[in-house]
């Protein structure tokens, strides 16, 4: 125990660095809540259920993208402790053409079989059918999730966890949750709000969360190259 207090800081940095995606996951839930409410008042259970596959279809295909991410961020830490800038931009790069590139190409196989893939969690052929329109808004910004990514990983990879808090926060508590209420109410957009509450996220906190790393990241890089000591 003692030893345990003398390292209380290095804990605490061991911890910081993973918060952004437990905040992440515990944000989920509360999308989940609002979402499931809204839909339950404006198109009963079937929405709900039809909800509960488009998410499924979501975390499938989320899963390479986030190991995309995951299996960068090591490499983005060395390099950064190392002082080796360009290989911090090439791993970014890379990061992001592939992720970018993998979220595209599933976007793509979405318009063009959507019953494929609601088929894998549900044989009601019903369901299959109302599911569609629903899947084409719900992904219709998907490729912009592996900026978001890009972003977030690259900031928890240098240790700045504070921005990588911030988006995990900004994405869903700040712009999913609010539109989800917003938009089937008060802008008259019924059932589809609710399922256009996730691309709008997608393409702000994408765009946001890309766009500050951009601006922040690479002037630091710069510096490091400039000043190798």
């Amino acid at each position: 125990p003692a030893d345990f207090l003398r390292h209380l800081d290095t804990a605490a940095d061991i911890v910081s660095l993973g918060l952004s995606s437990f905040v992440m996951s515990a944000t989920n839930f509360l999308v989940s809540a609002a979402c499931n409410n809204m839909l339950s008042g404006y198109g009963g259970d079937l929405y709900v259920s039809i909800m509960t596959v488009v998410s499924s279809v979501r975390q499938m295909l989320d899963t390479p993208v986030l190991a995309i991410g995951d299996g960068t961020s090591p490499v983005l830490s060395f390099n950064y402790g190392a002082r080796r800038p360009d290989n911090v931009r090439r791993s970014i790069l890379i990061m992001t053409i592939l992720g970018v590139s993998y979220t595209l190409v599933s976007w793509l196989l979405l318009l063009w079989q959507p019953g494929l893939f609601i088929g894998i969690f549900t044989p009601d052929k019903e369901m299959i059918r109302d599911a569609v329109p629903a899947l084409h808004l719900y992904f219709f910004a998907f490729p912009f999730q592996a900026l978001q990514i890009s972003g977030q990983t690259t900031f928890k990879a240098l240790n700045k966890k504070k921005r990588a808090i911030f988006f995990s926060i900004f994405r869903k508590v700040i712009i999913v949750v609010p539109l989800t209420v917003l938009l089937p109410g008060v802008f008259g957009m019924g059932l589809n709000g609710v399922f256009m509450a996730e691309p709008i996220s997608n393409f702000v906190g994408g765009m946001a969360s890309f766009t500050t790393m951009l601006l922040t990241i690479l002037p630091e890089l710069k510096r490091m190259e400039q000043d190798p000591l």
